[in-house]
């Protein structure tokens, strides 16, 4: 998991400049998934949605101080109790213990940032050779004590997030945008790094690799720099590769629309275990195989307390080709002269990137999926899904303040 990572920016979806060769290397003998939803902007309503297949309006969880409750249902249970070891090694502060994330793992390892080698400042997370070293450690460990037991180890790196990247990386310009592209060149390093290890140790070939994102990052995209500002097409198409462990001819891409939620049945039914019966995703294995033909799902995505005084409170909805978007307001003390549109609407066969507001022009298409995000939103949230009023770690707490997140 490649926190922040757009999908338009690396090498396998088109990118001009050769981001992530590793990363295309992967795709060759693998699939691609060009159109990937996330289910928010923020991390931490993503990747509830990401690890237990719900969407954001099933698990509820929408606020500072919710978490995971001990009633949700995890990939990393469903592959613990199929038998397989489960580990991770955790950098975000959304994703700390104190908020339920660890739960179906064995091991949930959350080194804290600071001094680094390749770096020339200290950091407030973990960087990518730190969360190479314990994952490392984590594999080879295994390897020697577990026979056949099957491991699942997820690795979250924050570097992409936080623009950083050694020296040697930064070649792409010296303003924001260089930097952050000279962070997935460094991040495309650590995955080839974890390619040659499982090769050393003789574990490629019986190893599948997933490359996936929580969300992405705006530069300038409906007049937002950043995430966690809205949950518009520009922040939420992320990338999905994976990698088999043996070769396709020719290699698989899928262009129709999915979603994150999409994930964890997908995995599921490739390794053969029964997917939960409260996973909302569906497996897209169908679509890889030949079996079925691709279409567009309809996704939804949400981003609920403002982080930032620029953030929307927002729920979207895009069948793929139109994008709805509604946005509830905001009072005075939040963004003061800022008018916030009640409803958006975009045509992504003209507009991609969501610029144009159709709503006044295309009203039978805003009635439609207005009807389609009403009958989502009926559903109410399972509270078993969702812990409130988390007490949030001090030492996270610092680090999350210190990125404007927590007050």
């Amino acid at each position: 998991m490649v926190d922040t990572l757009r999908a338009d920016w690396t090498s396998p979806y088109g990118f001009e400049s050769d981001t992530t060769p590793e990363l295309s290397r992967w795709a060759e003998r693998g699939v691609v998934f060009e159109s990937v939803r996330a289910q928010s902007s923020w991390t931490k309503i993503s990747m509830a949605s990401f690890l237990t297949s719900l969407w954001p309006r099933s698990h509820g969880i929408a606020e500072v101080r919710d978490g995971l409750g001990e009633g949700a249902v995890t990939l990393a249970e469903a592959l613990k109790e199929a038998g397989y070891a489960t580990a991770a090694v955790q950098t975000n502060g959304w994703l700390h213990p104190s908020f339920g994330f660890q739960q179906g793992f064995d091991r949930y390892l959350f080194p804290l940032g600071g001094d680094s080698p390749a770096f020339e400042k200290p950091s407030l997370w973990a960087h990518a050779d730190r969360v190479l070293e314990e994952a490392f450690r984590v594999i080879d460990a295994h390897g020697t004590e577990a026979g056949d037991t099957p491991l699942f180890l997820y690795m979250h790196f924050m570097d992409v997030h936080e623009y950083a990247a050694p020296p040697e990386f930064k070649r792409f310009g010296t303003d924001g945008r260089g930097a952050y592209l000279a962070s997935i060149r460094w991040i495309d390093d650590a995955l080839e790094r974890v390619r040659t290890h499982l090769e050393r140790a003789g574990r490629l070939d019986r190893t599948l690799l997933v490359l996936a994102s929580d969300h992405g990052e705006t530069f300038g995209e409906n007049g937002v720099f950043g995430h966690a500002r809205n949950v518009l097409t520009p922040v939420v198409h992320v990338p999905l590769v994976i990698r088999l462990p043996f070769e396709l001819e020719p290699a698989v891409r899928i262009s129709a629309q999915v979603a994150g939620v999409d994930v964890a049945p997908t995995l599921l039914e490739l390794l053969g275990i029964a997917v939960p019966p409260t996973f909302q995703g569906r497996s897209l294995l169908d679509w890889v195989e030949g079996r079925e033909r691709p279409d567009d799902r309809t996704s939804f995505a949400r981003l609920g307390h403002p982080l930032f005084p620029d953030s929307f409170i927002q729920d979207v909805v895009s069948d793929g080709t139109w994008t709805y978007a509604r946005n509830e307001p905001l009072g005075e003390e939040h963004v003061r002269g800022r008018s916030d549109p009640a409803e958006q609407l975009f045509d992504r066969r003209v507009d991609p990137w969501e610029n144009v507001d159709l709503i006044p022009h295309e009203p039978a298409q805003a009635a439609r999926l207005r009807d389609a995000l009403e009958s989502h939103m009926a559903t109410a949230p399972d509270d078993r899904v969702r812990a409130q009023g988390v007490r949030i770690d001090p030492a996270i707490a610092d680090r999350l303040r210190a990125m404007g997140y927590v007050e």
